[in-house]
């Protein structure tokens, strides 16, 4: 007997100022390796569920937010006022409100650098019978994330934000990575439950874990083995660490596809960039856009190529700018 498999909505939060930037334009559309933050978010979004069944909740810069989302054909929904996480959710929810979905996932579109394959692992959690995953990470500093609390079973019991935890909570090393994905039904009981008790005075999405496991919920923890990819951007320093670990991921998944990289440290690929096996990336390379480049390729030091493409075998000399546009 063949069983139908579960329909998945996305949430992608990104109505925040973004007030460390120190920018008028909207965090989200701070560009990571040539193109906005939210857009690789919604790169994974697309990966999970149909183009109609996700949205992006706005708020500040909402219209130039809104008008990026929507080149992509996802939907963008307005939060206003901000509320908090917990609000952003219902807003997100509202707005899904007609499109039968079974299953959520919760994205921020300041977290650009997951892997396609984590958010699998959060989705086989609940496809599994959790009520929710939340994707955690082991940190020898936890600053300012969110702590962990789980159970004797090793359930997620609830999760504390930093300056609402006491000393024990934040000397827990597991935190919060902001990455979700539940049962549709269960997280919309579970926000419409939220209060504001806390010190931001605020609807912390956060709360919804402590919420499902109050009611005898299984609620998972998914722990991640390379907490990089995790890093969220608040800063334009965050922006460059995170263009240097995206770069860094980039160039480690072609060598093991077979491409040879002089000098790893110095050469720079657009993750939209296909290179084919047997091609050789010279030090100081850069190709940026929608390069293709055959396979045997040798791209010379130093060239720098935009959304050119170069056929199997061909030599790129040292020093050359080509273009495809």
């Amino acid at each position: 007997m063949s069983t139908i498999e579960p329909r998945w909505a996305v949430a992608i939060l990104a109505a925040g100022k973004g007030t460390r930037m120190r920018s008028d334009l909207p965090k989200v559309l701070h560009e990571l390796a040539g193109r906005p933050l939210v857009d690789h978010v919604i790169d994974l979004a697309l990966g999970v569920a149909r183009p109609h069944d996700i949205v992006v909740v706005v708020g500040h810069g909402a219209e130039a937010v809104g008008e990026c989302v929507c080149d992509r054909g996802v939907t963008d929904v307005l939060q206003e006022p901000q509320l908090g996480t917990g609000d952003a959710l219902r807003v997100a929810l509202d707005g899904l409100a007609h499109r039968p979905t079974d299953r959520l996932m919760v994205l921020s579109g300041d977290v650009p650098l997951l892997r396609p394959e984590t958010l699998h692992h959060l989705m086989s959690a609940v496809t599994d019978g959790a009520a929710a995953a939340l994707l955690t990470a082991e940190l020898a500093d936890p600053g300012s994330y969110g702590r962990v609390v789980r159970s004797e079973e090793g359930m997620v019991r609830e999760v504390v934000e930093a300056r609402d935890a006491d000393s024990s909570q934040l000397a827990i090393g597991e935190v919060n990575a902001g990455v979700y994905a539940f049962d549709r039904e269960e997280v919309a009981r579970a926000v419409a439950g939220l209060g504001t008790d806390n010190a931001q005075s605020e609807y912390y999405l956060t709360d919804v874990a402590a919420a499902l496991s109050a009611r005898g919920l299984p609620v998972a923890a998914v722990q991640l083995d390379d907490p990089s990819e995790m890093q969220g951007v608040n800063t334009r320093a965050d922006l460059a660490q995170a263009g240097r670990v995206l770069n860094e991921m980039v160039l480690a998944d072609l060598m093991a596809a077979g491409v040879s990289i002089r000098d790893p440290r110095n050469t720079w690929v657009d993750p939209r960039v296909r290179v084919s096996p047997e091609t050789v990336l010279e030090p100081g390379v850069v190709l940026k856009g929608y390069c293709h480049i055959g396979s045997g390729a040798v791209i010379g030091a130093n060239s720098v190529l935009d959304n050119a493409a170069v056929g199997a075998g061909e030599r790129i000399p040292p020093l050359t700018f080509l273009t495809g546009e």
